[in-house]
């Protein structure tokens, strides 16, 4: 048998290569909103309902990126499975499955939206000329939505095949088309929020075409074959479980996010989503190359799993842990030495830079030991757990920031604790949920360890 990548490389050398591309593909996700956010700072007298259109959407783009999620990343683990078993048949049925599923759940996701657009935007708390700017941009991205998730799948596809440089190329291009389409729409021909919106569709779609172009040309394109109903129900519900607890979480994601802006508008008001918005768009960013390391050791432990190398699947665990932390800590002392600088980027206004800085040192608190967090969760997902590392996401989302959004505003208005407001309180829920969800994975870590030994 001909030696792939897996085989060829280091440890070291294949979390690098597969960790940079993965990185670039969350990235482009998360730039697509960062992006978006930057530019509707800028838009003069509508930038503070513009950046509060965008936060009070962000549950709804969350919803977006958790369905892509879903059978992208289960679709990328079973081809680099079956990669490794040499299983070429599989390899291209799942391909096709996870494909035709990524279009099923995108279109029906996007279309959903669009025939209760109103009452969506209604519920997510727009309102005038919030509400106008959150429905123009909006209408344009649910199409964007299909596109992204075809190009999710079929760039995470590549990296499984053992190409990430390629898959690098196709998402730097695409966010590169992103800043300059979002530039010459939104300023050159004046369009707004309209502008923001088609410079993301643009970029979506030329990324789903480079990355079938490329598939096709190097022969990966899966084989359309007839495979029964029985069969592709079966594939395709393997792939769910897989992808199920990614999914569920960053759902839960979205709809924390939902609680956190009625808490912000109940106890604070729009510049409080607004301020929120951006400090919450740059800890995603930075959290994504945590999440596409862990991402990226997916599809390498699913392959050593496959051949059943433990020693190396070990291996990887402990040095993605290692990355992780190390990466964490630099980050959080460059926000606190320098994150006023880095928040330009998203407006020019001193006092709302001050402001999102105050929340950006509390949320930045727990940042290092999230990436312990992420690796155990891709490690119960890889190896057959999917409900274990459901549990670690519902603790979080369910069992820890949800009911601390809701009652840390009401102790800090009953109690003077260092003079914080009940409206920054709820800022003290990301650390606190971050403590308790460390523990419950490091114990169903363990669990899970007893359970194989």
């Amino acid at each position: 048998m001909k030696h792939t990548i897996y085989e060829s490389y280091s440890i070291n050398k294949l979390l690098l290569t597969f960790s940079l591309p993965a990185i670039f593909s969350l990235i482009v996700e998360t730039l697509t909103a960062v992006v978006d956010t930057s530019f509707a700072g800028h838009l003069g007298s509508q930038s503070e309902s513009a950046l509060t259109a965008m936060g009070l959407l962000s549950p709804l783009l969350a919803v977006f990126v958790a369905l892509q999620t879903l059978f992208a990343i289960s679709t990328a683990i079973m081809i680099s499975t079956y990669l490794g078993r040499n299983d070429r048949v599989k390899l291209n049925r799942y391909f096709q499955s996870g494909f035709i599923m990524t279009l099923v759940v995108s279109v029906a996701t996007s279309l959903l939206v669009y025939l209760f657009i109103d009452p969506i935007v209604t519920m997510l708390g727009a309102e005038g000329e919030i509400y106008s700017l959150a429905q123009e941009y909006l209408k344009i991205i649910i199409i964007s939505n299909i596109f992204s998730a075809v190009g999710y799948t079929l760039t995470s596809s590549i990296r499984a095949f053992g190409n990430p440089n390629a898959e690098a190329v196709i998402i730097v291009l695409s966010v590169i088309i992103n800043i300059v389409c979002n530039a010459i729409l939104t300023f050159g021909f004046h369009l707004g929020m309209t502008g923001i919106a088609l410079g993301t569709l643009i970029s979506e779609v030329v990324c789903a075409f480079l990355s079938i172009a490329y598939l096709v040309k190097k022969k990966n394109w899966f084989q359309c074959e007839k495979i029964s109903w029985k069969a592709f129900v079966t594939m395709s519900y393997k792939m769910f479980k897989i992808g199920f607890a990614q999914t569920t979480i960053q759902m839960l994601a979205g709809a924390t996010a939902f609680i956190v802006n009625y808490q912000l508008l109940s106890v604070g008001g729009h510049s409080h989503v607004a301020m929120w918005n951006i400090a919450n768009k740059m800890y995603m960013l930075l959290l994504m190359p945590i999440i596409g390391i862990t991402q990226a050791v997916q599809t390498i432990i699913a392959y050593f799993s496959g051949k059943g190398d433990e020693e190396k699947k070990n291996l990887v665990v402990k040095k993605t842990i290692q990355y992780c932390f190390f990466y964490g800590l630099g980050m959080t002392a460059i926000v606190f030495l320098a994150g006023k600088y880095i928040l330009l980027v998203f407006t020019g206004d001193p006092a709302l830079i001050e402001s999102v800085m105050a929340i950006i040192k509390v949320i930045f608190i727990t940042f290092p030991i999230l990436g312990v967090t992420y690796t155990v969760m891709t490690l119960l997902q890889v190896t057959g757990s999917e409900l274990q590392a459901v549990v670690i996401g519902l603790t979080r989302q369910v069992v820890s920031v949800i009911p601390l959004v809701i009652v840390l505003p009401y102790v800090f208005s009953m109690y003077d604790i260092f003079g914080v407001l009940p409206a920054f309180s709820i800022f003290f829920a990301i650390p606190l949920a971050d403590l308790v969800t460390l523990g419950v994975a490091l114990a169903l870590f363990r669990r899970a360890k007893r359970l194989r030994a």
